[in-house]
């Protein structure tokens, strides 16, 4: 099913890749602003690493710094600081996205929790979030969540992909 995402051209498949950012910006903002749920992990990087791993002739930077940019606006955080740990992250599944494409689900899911706790350090080192009690726990169980929620995400977004693209 998702040899077919392959073939197409991101021109092919562009409204489908910009609704999925703005709906995963809309959703981190209502988890985190309105609904003060701490511990999910960000969407927006969830989506961004889904397409880094389908669209294989774009390298994504330039996306992950402005989504980055839209999610410091939008936190009221330091103006670039989302920015650099998207690019860093999309780097590193640039280096590898092609055997992470091989690899089983659950195995990708291992990758993904390892890049969500690479970011959640760096958050760590750049906000320096004040964490008390079960905040702590709440805190370092992001990349879990991430790990957990990867294969669901996943197969839900090629299919939505692959229903659009293909209808």
């Amino acid at each position: 099913m998702s040899d077919n995402v392959f073939s197409l051209k991101f021109t092919d498949i562009k409204w489908i890749v910009i609704t999925s950012y703005l709906i995963s910006i809309i959703i981190d903002n209502t988890l985190i602003l309105s609904l003060q749920m701490e511990g999910m992990p960000y969407f927006t990087v969830l989506t961004l690493m889904f397409w880094v791993t389908q669209i294989l002739n774009k390298t994504h930077l330039m996306t992950a710094f402005l989504l980055g940019l839209m999610f410091d606006a939008s936190l009221n955080t330091p103006l670039g600081s989302h920015s650099l740990i998207f690019i860093s992250l999309t780097f590193l599944m640039l280096r590898s996205r092609l055997r992470f494409k091989g690899y089983p689900l659950w195995q990708q899911s291992l990758i993904i929790g390892s890049y969500f706790m690479v970011f959640q350090v760096v958050s760590w080192f750049l906000f320096h979030p004040v964490l008390e009690g079960d905040a702590l726990y709440i805190f370092w169980l992001e990349p879990l969540w991430a790990a957990l929620i990867w294969p669901v995400f996943m197969t839900l977004l090629q299919r939505i992909t692959y229903k659009l693209a293909f209808r």
